[in-house]
């Protein structure tokens, strides 16, 4: 019986070659890496994005599911100040992005009035003269219906100012990157997405104009790498060394009655903040809402009282509650915060 061969439909050789090479859209970036730091950063060993929050996933001020009017210098999610001189809103909303293995939340800045002005959102880096002379490269997935939409960069010091090519106006999301060398004498460091001018000047807005990103990365080298997911807790923690809220609900913190009439809690928190906090503490208030010590019968305390914060470092603080009646010196007690969860608010942000 004859056999009959055929030549094969691929070239085993040059297949196996190919096996060598990196393939995909972090491949693809391999290739275009020119230094062991960029392909450091590709291969994902270690956390390569400076960026805290960069998909917009903590939000611990509120919930901004629904638009909310804008206060300039206002933190809506953890990190990202508003920078606005235009009438707008802000709302937390979620992304469905193809280059992104899951939906993500994302931050959206209507103009609800026009003129030439300029419509952002920054978050400033932390230590930032520890970088000069490196390069980085600033990326994010941005939409817009404004073609001035745009990254910048802008330090404080050495009057560096960088930026990405402008969004394209056409409402779908697009990937802007911008790549530059820190310069010297740098004292604050600003990462922006904007609609302004590429030196951050106004521009001709209209009601309605909007920007909305998500997947803000900064990174040496430079390469744009996919965007660097991390879990919930890990960006939570991230985050809480800026800004952290500690719940109270009914007895949540115990402490001790230093006499009749006051009471002294200790709290430690979970992650150290960058500085010493300024903390906000609930006072006695109204019922559902109040922050009181409790008496041995586990009762309200008479009197008028006051609460406030007497000693605090970057890791804890003691709340002391004075001008109560009723409790027993050397006696136990606890923090009791009625029907509700409020929050003692810890904030080092920069």
């Amino acid at each position: 019986m004859a056999v009959k061969f055929t030549k094969p439909e691929i070239n085993v050789r040059e297949k196996l070659a190919e096996l060598d090479k990196p393939s995909g859209i972090a491949g693809e970036a391999m290739l275009r890496a020119e230094t062991p730091q960029e392909q450091f950063n590709l291969i994902g060993a270690g956390r390569r994005n400076l960026i805290i929050n960069g998909d917009a996933q903590i939000s611990q001020r509120g919930d901004y599911s629904s638009a909310t009017t804008v206060v300039n210098q206002t933190l809506y999610v953890d990190r990202w100040f508003a920078d606005v001189n235009i009438s707008s809103t802000f709302q937390h909303t979620d992304a469905d992005i193809e280059d992104m293995p899951t939906k993500r939340k994302a931050m959206k800045y209507v103009a609800t009035t026009s003129g030439t002005k300029y419509l952002g959102t920054r978050q400033k880096v932390e230590n930032p003269s520890q970088y000069e002379g490196r390069t980085f490269t600033y990326s994010a997935y941005v939409r817009s219906n404004h073609t001035s939409a745009r990254l910048t960069t802008y330090m404080a010091g050495s009057a560096q100012v960088e930026y990405s090519t402008a969004h394209s106006g056409n409402g779908q999301w697009e990937r802007l990157s911008t790549t530059f060398t820190l310069k010297s004498g740098v004292t604050v460091w600003y990462l922006d997405v904007f609609l302004a001018t590429q030196g951050i000047g106004q521009v001709a807005i209209a009601t309605g104009d909007y920007f909305e990103v998500t997947g803000v990365q900064l990174e040496l080298g430079k390469v744009a790498t996919p965007f660097e997911h991390r879990s919930y807790g890990e960006e939570l923690a991230l985050c809480e060394r800026y800004y952290q809220r500690v719940p109270v609900y009914h007895e949540s913190i115990i402490g001790q009655c230093w006499n009749t009439t006051s009471a002294r809690f200790p709290v430690q928190l979970p992650v150290e903040m960058r500085s010493d906090p300024t903390i906000t503490v609930p006072g006695p208030g109204t019922s559902g809402y109040s922050m009181k010590p409790l008496t041995a019968s586990l009762s309200w305390p008479g009197g008028s009282g006051n609460n406030a914060v007497t000693t605090r470092s970057p890791r804890h603080f003691y709340v002391t509650c004075t001008g109560y009646s009723g409790l027993v010196a050397g006696n136990a007690s606890t923090l009791y915060a009625g029907s509700n969860y409020i929050y003692i608010k810890c904030d080092a942000e920069l």
